[in-house]
């Protein structure tokens, strides 16, 4: 599947999807947030880029916070409704597989919330972001967790343990996702990440892996068997990168 394809199909997804997912209480999002904060620290006056930002709801969150946000994305359709729910915000449109849009800018922090997995090709977009990331800058991403995530769930019969099969791990793979109205999600390593961030120039700094959370916010005595195993493995990661710096020479 192309680019242009996945795009479609987002589109066709996009009211389904503003629908579901996005805002503070968003379960994906509670996990997120205390590591983005921990990287990003204070955005007042901050140029931040949301990369991926579909209808909007991170970067208005960072918008509030008191950055000076641009936020990118290629379906048209999550940006209208992007534009029509939040005002004094750079909503661009633009195919991320090809990178970034030109004339290049330069930004203070770059976040991407569970977008870089449902994109089919990475490399100029990575490049990139390391191009437009101040030197002191911080990019943070999160993906699906390529160990855990849609890994079938199986309840052992003889000791009523949970646990997840996983079928395959190191190869890539493409994969469809009935979520949402269905989109396409490329399974990569993590090792195949880091390589290509180092590659361009970025160094991993930070590594987040919470626990997986139930969709609604309850007590943990209120969660099932089920939600305090699953809250054992985490489906999502997030990972903080910063531009690497050339050693200063010895001095003799």
């Amino acid at each position: 599947m192309t680019g242009e394809q996945d795009l479609v199909r987002w589109n066709q997804v996009a009211q389904v999807y503003a629908c579901a997912v996005g805002g503070s209480d968003d379960s994906f999002y509670r996990r997120l947030a205390p590591f983005l904060h921990q990287q990003f620290g204070d955005v007042t006056d901050l140029r931040v880029l949301d990369l991926g930002c579909g209808h909007g709801w991170l970067s208005a969150l960072l918008h509030q916070a008191g950055a000076h946000v641009v936020g990118i994305d290629g379906s048209t359709v999550l940006l209208d409704i992007a534009r029509s729910r939040h005002r004094g915000i750079d909503f661009q449109a633009h195919d991320l597989t090809g990178g970034l849009p030109s004339p290049p800018r330069t930004y203070d922090r770059i976040v991407s919330h569970l977008v870089l997995m449902d994109l089919p090709d990475l490399d100029r977009l990575l490049a990139d972001v390391a191009t437009a990331l101040d030197p002191d800058g911080v990019f943070v991403f999160s993906i699906l967790h390529p160990c855990f995530f849609d890994q079938a769930p199986v309840l052992d019969p003889d000791t009523g343990a949970w646990h997840r099969h996983v079928r395959g791990y190191l190869e890539h793979e493409q994969r469809e996702i009935a979520s949402f109205g269905g989109h396409t999600h490329y399974h990569r390593p993590l090792s195949w990440y880091v390589e290509r961030l180092a590659a361009c120039g970025l160094a991993v700094t930070g590594l987040h892996e919470p626990a997986t959370l139930p969709a609604h916010r309850r007590p943990v005595a209120q969660w099932s068997d089920y939600e305090r195993w699953f809250a054992t493995l985490p489906t999502m990661i997030a990972v903080a990168c910063r531009p690497l710096r050339p050693r200063p020479r010895h001095q003799a």
